[in-house]
């Protein structure tokens, strides 16, 4: 089954959190443009949820960090 490893990076190319490297396994063989179709809305509905988490994390703790700043 093909694989998808999501990254997130800030605009230096530095990973935004530890351990924000995520593999996503699609859920078929994507033999055909339907099977490739199927499975990257599949992936689409799993991932981007996890991709907005961790970007709203980091902007959280952005944030955070300019608040404690005098």
């Amino acid at each position: 089954m093909p694989r998808i490893r999501v990254i997130p990076e800030d605009d230096q190319g530095q990973p935004l959190m530890a351990a924000a490297d995520t593999v996503y396994r699609l859920s078929n063989a994507c033999a055909t443009l339907d099977s490739i179709d199927d499975a990257v809305e599949e992936w689409r509905k799993i991932a981007l949820p996890d991709i907005e988490h961790t970007l709203l994390q980091r902007a959280q703790q952005d944030a955070i960090a300019k608040k404690n700043c005098p």
